[in-house]
């Protein structure tokens, strides 16, 4: 059991972490700041290591014939350690499904960022536009390609 709340509690402390350095990531995102390195850097270094914690787990359950961690501690005795073992799996669940929220977050900021990219790409590249959107297609123009066309 004591295994168990070693791992877990490891776990809970990156899953809780995660969050922090993805609320800095959003924050330069929002800012549009080029110092996006420093916190993807930590944000990589977490993961890492909650990747090792997830193969630790794996091999610990393996060796206990368990499924996951709340079948394991379903099958022990009610006791103290089973108790901080259940809180420390709670707060890790709690710890992903706010990384998720996060996550779907910046899947917007960075289609934002993509959309934001091609559309000045089209621009720079004087790009026509056609009929779809709104002005007329230059009829003497070289560029088979339309404006906000994905592959430039």
């Amino acid at each position: 059991m004591d295994e168990t709340i070693k791992l877990l509690r490891e776990q809970a402390v990156l899953c809780a972490h995660l969050p922090e350095l993805l609320d800095e990531l959003i924050t330069v995102m929002k800012n549009n700041s080029p110092e996006v390195q420093e916190p993807i850097r930590k944000i990589e270094d977490t993961v890492r290591d909650l990747s090792a914690n997830e193969k630790k787990t794996r091999e610990f359950l393996t060796r206990v014939n368990a499924a996951s961690f709340t079948e394991f501690l379903a099958t022990q005795e009610k006791n103290i350690q089973r108790d901080v073992a259940e809180k420390l799996l709670n707060k890790a669940a709690k710890a992903q499904l706010k990384i998720k929220e996060q996550s779907e977050q910046l899947k917007i900021l960075l289609q934002r960022g993509k959309d934001y990219v091609e559309f000045n790409l089209n621009i720079l590249a004087h790009i026509s536009a056609s009929d779809t959107y709104g002005a007329a297609a230059q009829r003497d123009s070289q560029r088979s390609r339309r404006m906000f066309e994905a592959n430039i």
